[in-house]
């Protein structure tokens, strides 16, 4: 039995396209039908992830930034925030710049870069956000002393390489470190991620972990998949998010998420409220 599902967008929720499947929309819809609270967890922004929430008329608060924010979609009401402190933010950005990666801050919900670059470009061909180029980064969190949501470090997007351990362990001193994949990390304050947003989010409604189901494909997912009652991974997950899982669904590209619901209302694990 399920109450609560939720499921991450990118590599989970959205195709290769950054499109919904009507087979993955039919199927949300019918967990609504059935009374199941749905929303999205993802790594992205509010205004990113909007258009897509308000497409498939979540029903509860999504939660954006790996966890650092749970915010409703109608009301805008902010039920968590927890961002990157100024002083972290100035020092993880040093290490960021002399280890050769882009770095991208979250303020106030836009996109904040130091200028327009090719990987900046890059980024902005799959997220339709508002950009502000403000040059030297650490001088702009001096100046305005706003923390950010989240870090996102883009690494060599013609040759994808992990992180260097050196520099994870330099970073993980101060700020919790995952990747979405592509060789790129994902930086919060420490103590965020998206299960505990989950855990969060399910104390809200009152739903104990055991009635909760989460789908996701990458690193940063990993958290919310182990919280979750019923765990799932898609198939074009890494072999340890699929290890942690408690079921394999098929990928991103093959309706993936329609698959997991269909599976999961097969064996009756998710039922009428």
């Amino acid at each position: 039995m399920c109450k609560l599902f939720v499921t991450d967008a990118d590599g989970s929720l959205l195709d290769s396209n950054n499109k919904i499947s009507e087979a993955n929309i039919n199927a949300i819809n019918e967990l609504r039908e059935k009374g199941v609270i749905y929303t999205i967890a993802t790594g992205r922004m509010f205004s990113s992830i909007l258009p897509y929430a308000l497409e498939l008329r979540v029903n509860a608060p999504v939660i954006c930034f790996n966890g650092a924010l749970i915010k409703d979609i109608y009301t805008k009401k902010v039920y968590y925030y927890n961002p990157i402190q100024p002083d972290d933010a100035i020092a993880v950005i040093d290490i960021l710049k002399n280890s050769g990666y882009q770095v991208n801050l979250y303020i106030d919900d836009k996109l904040v870069v130091e200028e327009m670059n090719e990987r900046v470009e890059w980024y902005l061909s799959f997220n339709t956000v508002e950009v502000n180029a403000v040059g030297d980064l650490a001088e702009y969190i001096k100046n305005t002393g706003k923390g950010t949501a989240k870090i996102y470090a883009i690494g060599d997007i013609k040759n994808p390489a992990p992180v260097e351990p050196e520099v994870y362990d330099k970073l993980s001193k101060i700020v919790s470190v995952s990747t979405s994949g592509g060789g790129h990390l994902e930086l919060n304050a420490k103590g965020v991620s998206k299960g505990n947003a989950l855990k969060t989010l399910a104390n809200m409604y009152n739903i104990k972990r055991e009635l909760v189901a989460a789908v996701g494909d990458n690193l940063n997912d990993l958290s919310m998949i182990e919280y979750a009652g019923f765990g799932v991974a898609m198939a074009n997950a890494p072999e340890l998010v699929k290890i942690k899982a408690d079921f394999v669904t098929k990928s991103n590209n093959e309706d993936g998420i329609a698959f997991a619901i269909n599976r999961i209302f097969a064996r009756q694990q998710i039922m009428a409220v």
